[in-house]
């Protein structure tokens, strides 16, 4: 009998431990999420797409991001501008960060489009670097409408009894001159708009090139680069961290360099890009083999090898030392 007691207080013992991990794990769980977001489901080509990323972790959680989350490349979207704004709020009687990371799209040609999923490193409480993704969002562009300046045309009026033809001896209604002439007016006041609206379309294209001239480059970005060039030595970071940082550090010296707008480009727009600027082929080779192999790892989860030699590469497009 005392046998049976005993063995009965061990089954429950073991029932009350294995709940309570249980519930821990499902509270560790909930601590940390990544949640992705679109500000329109349907856009014309030309319009703009705000995707939103948002990462929350609760005061539980203790978890570190490492970097900003990103996605791949889209295929029907250009991307044109990422900003980053952090918030705390209470949940639940408890503390939680919400880090919500916005990029600008701008949409390149109809089709649908599948937005994510989003990719972040962390760091968990026991130390540990993990992976989240978020969920998917799928975009559908259209063509642009086509824009008429004049509107649809109106119907001519149906014949009425009081507009039937008069006869010769009866007197007819004398018309004023000005009802032709009037047409004629509306057409050259209607002329004269289309050449002023012409005329604003051009004056702002050459202003947006005078306005797209590089940007000045602050004091001691050379060194900058130079230093984060110098941290790819560092054998703690894990692949993807490693390829955040090599992705990352070659679209600064591209836009250092070669001044265009590399760190909001997708790797296709930066190898266009380089066949037309000053660029030598060396520099094209190691820009496009460093930026593939970033992606594949970074979105394809391909495997990453040969580190020094990705490091030697890449120092072929830091700044020269007259350009510091």
């Amino acid at each position: 009998m005392r046998m049976k007691s005993r063995l009965f207080g061990a089954g429950a013992a073991l029932c009350f431990l294995a709940l309570t991990v249980q519930t821990l794990w499902a509270q560790q769980t909930e601590t940390i999420g990544l949640r992705l977001d679109v500000d329109k489901r349907q856009v014309e080509v030309g319009d703009n797409l705000v995707v939103s990323i948002e990462f929350k972790q609760l005061e539980s959680g203790n978890s570190t991001a490492s970097g900003e989350p990103s996605i791949a490349t889209p295929e029907h979207f250009e991307i044109r501008g990422q900003s980053t704004a952090t918030q705390v709020s209470i949940i639940n009687q408890k503390t939680a960060m919400i880090s919500t990371t916005r990029l600008t799209l701008v949409a390149t040609k109809p089709g649908d489009e599948t937005l994510g999923p989003a990719l972040l490193i962390f760091q968990d409480p026991q130390g540990n670097k993990r992976e989240i993704k978020s969920n998917v969002v799928t975009v559908t562009v259209i063509e642009k409408k086509p824009f008429s300046l004049f509107g649809s045309k109106k119907s001519a009026p149906s014949p009425t009894p009081e507009t039937a033809p008069q006869s010769a001896d009866e007197p007819r209604d004398v018309k004023p001159l000005m009802q032709d002439s009037g047409n004629g007016f509306r057409i050259v006041f209607w002329l004269v708009v289309a050449l002023v609206i012409a005329g604003f379309v051009w004056w702002k294209s050459r202003g947006g090139e005078k306005t797209t001239a590089a940007q000045e480059i602050p004091l001691g970005k050379a060194a900058q680069l130079r230093e984060s060039w110098k941290k790819l030595g560092n054998e703690d970071l894990s692949s993807k961290e490693y390829c955040l940082l090599l992705s990352s550090l070659v679209r600064e010296c591209l836009q250092y360099r070669f001044d265009f707008p590399a760190v909001h480009s997708t790797t296709e727009e930066i190898l266009r890009t380089l066949e037309k600027v000053k660029a030598t082929e060396n520099e094209r080779s190691a820009a496009e083999k460093l930026l593939k192999t970033c992606d594949r790892v970074l979105h394809a989860d391909g495997n990453l090898t040969g580190r020094d030699s990705l490091k030697s590469l890449c120092s072929a497009l830091l700044p020269k030392a007259q350009n510091k």
